[in-house]
């Protein structure tokens, strides 16, 4: 997990930082982190601000200009050739109901997550709860201590 806020310091989003980490049978196939595809324009740099930045709601979602963690390290294993059939994902927050789709149709077993994210049509929960895969929320007191003991170096 303490690799998934690792991989959300490299966030380019100007709302919001987040990172996660696809493993499979105890090796990491790819990393992600939000931000706008690779070779595009930093969020700074576009004429005008992302609907993001001072919160954005779900229905909102299409509008931003970066693309989620969950997508991009999915994509990263597509270009890799590495099989997410089977594998965990643990993410700083949970994922939107979007990249719950993903995560089912590339075969994820369970998501790990430290931030919750509100399901508000229950759907991202019963897609979940259909297609088997586990969900495990990971306390913010234990990760905490590993991030303030890096930080000091």
């Amino acid at each position: 997990m303490i690799l998934a806020f690792a991989a959300a310091l490299r966030s380019t989003c100007l709302s919001r930082k987040v990172g996660c980490v696809i493993v499979r049978d105890g090796q990491v196939i790819a990393t992600g982190y939000n931000g706008t595809p690779k070779g595009t324009w930093h969020p700074e740099e576009f004429p005008q601000p992302c609907p993001c930045v001072g919160g954005v709601s779900g229905a909102d979602l299409s509008l931003k200009y970066c693309a989620h963690a969950e997508a991009n390290a999915l994509a990263q294993s597509a270009y890799r050739g590495a099989s997410t059939l089977g594998a965990d994902i643990f993410c700083t927050n949970f994922p939107c109901i979007e990249c719950v789709k993903l995560l089912i149709s590339a075969g994820i077993h369970a998501i790990f997550y430290v931030h919750g994210y509100p399901d508000l049509s229950g759907l991202r929960d019963r897609y979940l709860s259909q297609a088997g895969i586990e969900t495990q929320p990971i306390a913010w007191s234990r990760i905490q201590p590993h991030l303030s003991a890096l930080a000091k170096g």
